[in-house]
């Protein structure tokens, strides 16, 4: 047996990745209560130079607004985080490890309620917010707030909505929610893709380059599974080598070439993931469409750049973006409606107004939603899915059958990751589980 690697893993980073991502799709609706910017995204056509909506919709300022583009951040972390645990036991299990087998009997249920109970409390939420303020007239109010302005509240939408994998159409009470229909997806995928990040491995230079050509097939084609399941498919492909990136990284010699190399990846994710926005006036069409592919890599880019590079993981190790990534998965659910109630209320107003007030109301219900309903259903999660695994392992006792649940060691749900869990990646994992599960399965 040998012994661990010198250089742990990090990835409590990815933490901080999750929280900054998470405060840049705020930024994105905030911004879009300004009409001069929601109206650049409709049409460039007058988009005046050095003008705040050329800044924030065509120029360098767009990285600080790129909301959707960082949703693809966190579908590239929920596919680095979410496979690393059974990818950890399929390592121990292979080295006779018997404990060591993955509990997929305890990690459906617990799955289901970590993401359920979260997306239920932020529709009542959300619901109560938009029913209960009055709805002013929204002339003035730019395109953005214009479409934002008559949710859908019937009961019938506010079920379909709440359950996310029922339509996969942009939905109208809780916009983000969108992503967390492929979070799920990806989520009762997990075991298939556990299976191709493993024979990624032998290729995974031109397993990368397929899962970007799927993509950039799906942003021409406007399918929409094939332009997001390709970036948790990076994320877990990513997440199967790992330790051989971290590694390579770990024995490169420190000089001049390996910085600059660094320091290309930390402008190429955020340029690859923006580069449509800059090149909008040149493109139409299937190029138009090509460019907008592009932020697929730049997803990927990013993640591992944080993931793997010593500087930029000290950085995003920091408190600050550790505590935003806590409540990444509350802040990016309860964020949206609110906005939009403050940015109707104001309309004709200072934009500042309503964003000053949009900030502090969805400070303190994030605070709520996490102490309140996500981080108890963090620990219930944990204790459906034991249960449900007992139960499953007792029915095949009785059965005469195999038990492979009873064998496997328990799982946490801290060990997993959406919107991050990204979200949304949903929450933050917890990173040092990860980490020592990782140490072990290296040893």
């Amino acid at each position: 047996m040998t012994d661990a690697p010198k250089h742990a893993l990090r990835l409590r980073s990815l933490d901080g990745l999750r929280g900054l991502a998470a405060v840049i799709v705020l930024a994105h609706h905030l911004s879009m209560t300004i009409p001069a910017i929601s109206n650049a995204y409709d049409s460039s056509s007058n988009l005046a130079p050095f003008s705040l909506a050329w800044w924030f919709v065509g120029g360098p300022a767009k990285t600080l607004v790129a909301g959707p583009e960082f949703v693809l951040v966190f579908f590239v972390l929920s596919g680095f985080v979410l496979t690393l645990s059974p990818l950890s036991r399929a390592k121990r299990e292979d080295n006779g490890d018997a404990t060591a087998r993955y509990d997929w009997a305890a990690y459906y249920p617990r799955r289901i309620v970590r993401l359920g109970i979260p997306v239920v409390a932020s529709m009542v939420l959300a619901y109560i917010v938009i029913a209960v303020p009055p709805h002013p007239t929204v002339g003035g109010a730019g395109s953005w707030l214009t479409r934002q302005a008559h949710p859908n509240i019937s009961l019938s939408n506010l079920v379909t909505e709440t359950l996310l994998i029922a339509d996969p159409q942009r939905p109208s009470v809780n916009p983000p929610l969108w992503s967390l229909t492929w979070e799920l997806w990806f989520s009762l995928l997990l075991p298939l893709a556990v299976v191709i990040a493993l024979w990624s491995r032998r290729a995974p230079v031109l397993w990368g380059l397929f899962f970007c050509g799927a993509s950039l097939v799906g942003y021409i084609h406007h399918e929409t599974a094939a332009m997001y399941l390709p970036a948790f498919a990076l994320g877990a492909l990513l997440g199967v080598n790992a330790h051989r990136i971290h590694g390579a990284v770990a024995r490169a010699t420190h000089t001049k070439r390996l910085t600059a190399i660094w320091i290309g990846l930390v402008i190429a994710g955020p340029a690859l993931s923006t580069s449509y926005w800059m090149l909008r006036p040149l493109l139409s069409g299937p190029t138009a469409d090509a460019a907008l592919a592009l932020r697929v890599p730049g997803a990927a880019i990013m993640v591992a750049t944080v993931a793997f590079c010593p500087a930029a993981s000290r950085i995003f190790e920091s408190r600050g973006l550790a505590w935003l990534g806590k409540i990444s998965f509350s802040l990016y659910l309860v964020h949206s409606p609110v906005v939009v109630c403050f940015g109707l209320l104001f309309v004709g107003s200072p934009w500042w107004i309503g964003a000053v007030l949009s900030l502090a109301t969805t400070l303190v219900l994030t605070l709520m939603m996490y102490s309140l309903v996500e981080k108890p259903s963090i620990e219930l999660a944990s204790r459906t899915g034991r249960r449900v695994s007992a139960l499953v392992a007792l029915v095949a006792a009785r059965l005469g059958k195999a038990t492979p649940t009873a064998l496997a060691e328990p799982e946490s749900a801290h060990t997993e990751s959406v919107l991050g869990e990204s979200v949304l990646g949903a929450g933050a994992p917890d990173t040092r589980q990860l980490e020592d599960a990782l140490r072990g399965s290296a040893r």
